[in-house]
């Protein structure tokens, strides 16, 4: 197999190979697609319901992802201080975007807190996960001290490349997606990851993907185009 060989860190312990790098990312683009063209396009289950299948298969599939690679827990605690910045900073701009948007009626009450739960914290945490931090694993972008700054921004670049073909995998599974709106979650996407490759932290993606989702339960979930499925 062709070798791209990257130096490990704590976080993303082998060196990774160009095949194992395809291979991840053209199944997470596959599994992307997949989910929402079933029990969305096709089944057209609502937005509370779409999320079982979503949170069940793509999660398990970045949980297997992580067993079989060998990414170790401390990855999340690797300069956790940048990571929060960089959630704060790209936090805010997703966050915007989300509140330029048409409103419209949100829950209150303990449908609030739900809604706040279930479509903002575990959706964003796994839409994270799925599109901006695992895209920058399957390339090995993480690097180490002896990583050179050129290898760094070469993966780098790929790690946000793959995550905007898994991000537009996944969302063309959508009805409302396959055209030119395809585009803004596409490099919504890939800034998130971006905040990744910058900060090396995924609490970065992480806390931004989780900020917008919340956003967007605030300003209206059946006008904001971050929280789909909408018919």
């Amino acid at each position: 197999m062709a070798q791209i060989s990257f130096p490990a860190t704590s976080g993303d312990p082998r060196p990774v190979d160009a095949s194992a790098s395809v291979y991840w990312i053209a199944i997470a683009a596959a599994v992307g697609f997949a989910v929402p063209a079933v029990f969305s396009t096709w089944l057209q289950l609502e937005r509370g319901l779409f999320l079982i299948p979503y949170v069940l298969i793509v999660g398990a599939f970045v949980a297997y992802f992580f067993r079989t690679s060998g990414v170790r827990p401390s990855l999340f605690a690797n300069r956790w201080a940048l990571g929060l910045v960089g959630a704060a900073f790209f936090g805010f701009y997703v966050v915007q975007n989300v509140v330029g948007q048409p409103g419209s009626e949100a829950p209150a009450g303990v449908e609030l807190a739900w809604a706040l739960l279930w479509f903002g914290v575990v959706y964003g945490l796994v839409d994270a996960l799925f599109l901006n931090v695992l895209p920058v694993l399957f390339v090995g972008a993480l690097g180490n001290a002896r990583s050179s700054r050129t290898d760094l921004a070469l993966r780098g670049l790929l790690g946000i490349v793959a995550s905007a073909l898994i991000a537009g995998a996944y969302h063309f599974g959508f009805a409302e997606f396959q055209g030119l709106s395809l585009l803004a979650p596409v490099f919504g996407n890939s800034l998130l990851t971006l905040s990744f490759v910058l900060t090396r932290s995924p609490l970065a993606p992480i806390g931004a993907h989780i900020a917008m989702h919340i956003a967007g339960v605030l300003h209206g979930m059946e006008s904001v185009v971050q929280l789909p499925p909408h018919y």
